[in-house]
């Protein structure tokens, strides 16, 4: 996930606090901080419905984790940030983190549990600076940055056996047919666990297709009163032997297309983008 404004990326702005003096490198703790505030920021200005959660935990490095052990509980429960989709039930509980690695500071837990009581979607969200002021080498106090984020689900998935190894055409095929009969479970057993799904309408980018098909459920049910009928086109995308599925909601005389990457035979991602036709 990446801000995109006017067509350049987002800058954010480093506010100083505490002891933090502008020009001082950052401290990993500072960095954590930071991205929380820059992802937190990014859904503000898309108009979302998202919220900060007050947390007393702090970061620390991976290495450092027995350091704290038997003085209080090292690991992280409470999520960072709390955004709720339009038109969903449920929430997403964003951690925010500088590196992969810091999965491993998470109480996965407690976040299992919260999962079966609460139905929450919790998701690890790494984030990446990028300091205008040292072109990328330093993140330093008080300076300008971009900023860019990937989603990684927190929630206990498998793959099953598929039904057959569809080539790419015949998955697209697979998502027209999915589209034509408003059935998602034409298409779900495709999906691969760590399915992700972004769309040129969302600055979020969902990370399993649990969430994807909730999303899609919501979408069929609306469009099943025939109010906005859907053209669907299959197509090979230019320079490449890749097909791509293409959407003409009537409703809003607006053209979607659909492109996706597969893996022996599994949807590893789906992107929607408008369509000049």
């Amino acid at each position: 996930m990446r801000l995109i404004s006017n067509g350049e990326p987002y800058i954010y702005t480093h506010q100083c606090t505490g002891s933090e003096k502008k020009g001082d490198i950052m401290s990993m703790e500072g960095v954590q901080h930071f991205l929380v505030e820059t992802l937190y920021e990014s859904f503000r200005h898309c108009g979302s419905d998202i919220r900060k959660v007050e947390d007393s935990w702090k970061y620390h490095n991976v290495g450092n984790t027995e350091i704290y052990q038997g003085l209080f509980s090292s690991f992280k429960q409470q999520p960072d940030l709390i955004y709720r989709m339009g038109g969903d039930s449920h929430d997403t509980w964003f951690y925010v983190m500088p590196n992969k690695d810091d999965i491993s500071l998470l109480d996965m837990k407690f976040i299992a549990k919260s999962v079966a009581k609460r139905g929450i979607l919790p998701v690890l969200v790494v984030g990446d600076l990028w300091c205008f002021d040292t072109n990328g080498q330093k993140n330093v106090c008080g300076a300008a940055f971009a900023a860019k984020f990937e989603t990684i689900s927190l929630l206990r998935d498998k793959n099953n056996p598929l039904p057959q190894v569809l080539s790419q055409k015949q998955l697209i095929e697979r998502i027209a047919l999915c589209w034509q009969n408003l059935d998602i479970e034409i298409l779900e057993p495709y999906l691969d666990k760590d399915f992700h799904y972004s769309s040129d309408a969302v600055f979020y980018e969902m990370s399993s297709r649990y969430e994807y098909m909730n999303y899609l459920r919501a979408k069929f049910e609306r469009l099943k009163d025939g109010s906005n009928p859907i053209e669907i086109r299959i197509g090979r995308m230019d320079g490449t032997n890749d097909f791509a599925l293409l959407l003409h909601q009537g409703a809003y005389n607006q053209s979607l297309l659909i492109t996706i990457t597969e893996n022996n035979g599994r949807i590893t991602s789906m992107r929607m983008s408008e369509y000049n036709v």
